[in-house]
């Protein structure tokens, strides 16, 4: 379903290969696709409001530093994302039977909202969440990422936003009132850097606990960042809503009926299992403190899945960490809180999260990627 959006835009001239490479996912269609696109070249992902949004894919990064990043993908939680985002951001009611994942405006919504991507690649989360009409936008990425030494970013901003970030004396009508702008970050770092003079601080400077949502999709595959993506949540998550306090989540029925609704900042978390079901549960528990997570929100049409037992969940460790690293993981855990944690695969079925699947190979996984909601606490 949500695969089907993206296509790779053939050349005016195609060739037997280029044709081939094409319809890889209609050849085989056991091996589900995570991944999209040619470094350098080009995708076009199909918006059913938006229309037709082309993304240059980063190219390949010249320096290990930026190969280690793999920005030079669009991967399936960015699609996702962008699915979320577009489906809460409007007034249409969709009937239940339309979609099988119906997400929570409460959390998903952007209209109005000043946004947050952290490791953005071809930043499609940060062009719908613009079209949607969010307050603003700021999209990041590693001061190293190819995203930004190759200028892609602006570029997808502006072929299809028609917001022109460089003052060259050209423009256009925009696409959007809303306001973007691009930065280097470094997670666990809180000064935003020049998308094109590494190291330069930005000026102005985002202000601290400035944003309604943080978008992080595709970003727990290493282990070492974890803390720090926990840290720059913290830094920019705003704590407040409507001059009011965000309290946490009472256990208290009448205190949750009374929050039902209301908009949360909150960080919208959506990542594929590259590196192991270990791996991202590891984050969660970092981020909340905690191995227990709440149920699937009801509003969720559910699959049928077998149960993990007591003895298939990981069992996380930090012991190979150095002291200083500890003492700074300890210090960020349990920040935050998971309102909503499911899994959602490539054809919008959802289940249960569970940091281990008895059975579970990986093309099965590479189907499924998780989606968690992180507020205060």
């Amino acid at each position: 379903m949500l695969l089907s959006r993206v296509w790779v835009q053939p050349p005016p001239n195609p060739e037997q290969e280029d044709i081939f490479s094409s319809s890889l996912g209609a050849l085989f269609t056991d091996d589900t696709q995570n991944s999209h696109g040619t470094p350098g070249q080009s995708v076009v992902y199909h918006s059913p409001r938006y229309g037709d949004i082309a993304l240059e894919i980063p190219r390949h990064p010249d320096v290990e530093e930026g190969r280690k990043l793999f920005a030079h993908y669009l991967w399936n939680a960015g699609v996702l994302a962008a699915d979320a985002i577009e489906s809460a951001s409007n007034d249409e009611e969709e009937e239940l039977d339309a979609r099988k994942v119906q997400w929570n405006k409460k959390y998903w919504d952007m209209r109005g909202k000043d946004v947050l991507e952290l490791g953005a690649g071809t930043a499609l989360p940060s062009l719908i969440s613009g079209l949607s009409a969010a307050h603003s936008v700021t999209i990041t990425d590693h001061p190293y990422s190819p995203a930004l030494v190759a200028d892609t970013i602006a570029h997808n901003v502006l072929h299809n936003l028609k917001i022109n970030l460089v003052a060259d004396g050209s423009a256009s009508e925009p696409r959007t009132k809303t306001a973007i702008s691009i930065h280097g970050l470094t997670w666990g770092d809180p000064l935003f850097t020049s998308p094109t003079k590494y190291g330069k601080p930005s000026s102005p400077q985002p202000a601290k606990h400035s944003f309604d949502r943080i978008i992080v999709a595709d970003c727990l595959w290493m282990p070492s960042q974890h803390t720090n993506i926990v840290k720059t949540i913290d830094s920019n998550l705003r704590a407040k809503q409507n001059g009011a306090q965000i309290q946490a989540q009472q256990s208290d029925s009448d205190e949750e009926e009374k929050e039902e609704g209301k908009p949360v900042p909150c960080a919208l978390v959506i990542a594929g299992f590259h590196t192991g079901r270990s791996t991202v549960a590891r984050f969660f528990k970092i981020a909340t403190g905690s191995s227990s997570f709440p149920p699937t929100s009801s509003t969720h049409t559910l699959v049928d899945t077998p149960a993990a037992s007591a003895r298939e969940q990981p069992q996380t460790s930090d012991s190979d960490k150095d002291e200083d690293e500890e003492e700074e993981t300890s210090k960020m855990r349990g920040t935050l809180r998971a309102a909503e944690l499911f899994e959602v695969d490539v054809d919008c079925n959802v289940r249960p999260w569970l940091p281990s699947r008895a059975g579970e190979d990986k093309h099965g996984a590479k189907r499924w990627c998780v989606v968690g909601v992180l507020v205060r606490r």
